[in-house]
C-alpha cells in the first residue's frame, strides 16, 4: 500500500478544509469513515485498503468551493482524477478509486467494484454512526434528514449482513429524528 499518496490525499483534503468553510462538518465525516475503513477490511480482506483510503479523501473534496450547479460527486471525480495523474498512479487502481467516488451517492451511477461498493456502503453507514441528522433536524431540514437516514439505510443493503446489524442504529434514528423535529418546531408542552 502507497501510504506516502494517501497521506498527500488527505494534505490536499486538509488544504481544501482550510481554505473554506467546513459547512459540512466533513472533518468529523472522515474520521468516522476512516473507523468503518478499519472494521471492514478486517471482515473483508481482500478489499484494498488503499483504494478505501484514496477514496475516503477525496470523495467529498468536490463540495469546496460551494457549487450547487454540479453534483459533488461529480466534481469530486474530477478533482481525484488529475489529483491521481499528477502522481502517476497505476490506471487499473487510479479507475476503481474514481469509480467509489463517483458511485458513493448510489444515485445516478452505482458501484460496480468491490472497493466502490463498500465505500459507498461505509458512506451510507458513517451517517448513521455520527451526529449528521442531528445536525440537520437542528437547521430546520428534519424531513430532508429522514429522507436522508431512508436512502442511507437503502443502500446499506450493499452487505445485507451488516444493515441486519445496523437496523437498532436505524430505528434509533428514525425515532429521535421525529421527536427533535417535534420538539425543534413546537417547543415544550405544546
Amino acid at each position: 500500500m502507497d501510504v506516502l499518496l494517501s497521506t498527500k490525499a488527505k494534505k490536499l483534503f486538509d488544504e481544501y478544509i482550510r481554505t473554506n468553510e467546513d459547512i459540512y462538518n466533513l472533518k468529523d465525516h472522515i474520521v468516522e469513515l476512516e473507523k468503518l475503513a478499519e472494521k471492514i477490511v478486517k471482515k473483508f480482506p481482500e478489499l484494498d485498503k488503499e483504494i478505501l483510503l484514496l477514496a475516503i479523501y477525496l470523495h467529498d473534496i468536490g463540495y469546496y468551493p460551494l457549487n450547487l450547479d454540479e453534483d459533488h460527486a461529480i466534481t469530486s471525480e474530477r478533482i481525484a482524477q488529475k489529483f491521481l495523474e499528477s502522481e502517476k498512479y497505476l490506471k487499473e487502481k487510479k479507475v476503481n478509486v474514481l469509480q467509489a467516488i463517483r458511485s458513493h451517492r448510489c444515485k445516478d451511477v452505482l458501484p460496480e467494484t468491490l472497493e466502490a461498493k463498500a465505500f459507498a456502503f461505509m458512506d451510507s453507514a458513517s451517517h448513521l454512526t455520527d451526529k449528521m441528522y442531528v445536525e440537520m433536524v437542528k437547521q430546520g431540514k428534519g424531513k430532508k434528514a429522514l429522507e436522508k437516514l431512508e436512502r442511507d439505510y437503502r443502500d446499506l443493503a450493499i452487505f445485507p449482513e451488516i444493515k441486519q446489524e445496523m437496523e437498532l442504529l436505524y430505528l434509533s434514528w428514525k425515532s429521535l429524528i421525529l421527536n427533535l423535529t417535534k420538539f425543534e418546531q413546537e417547543g415544550f408542552g405544546k
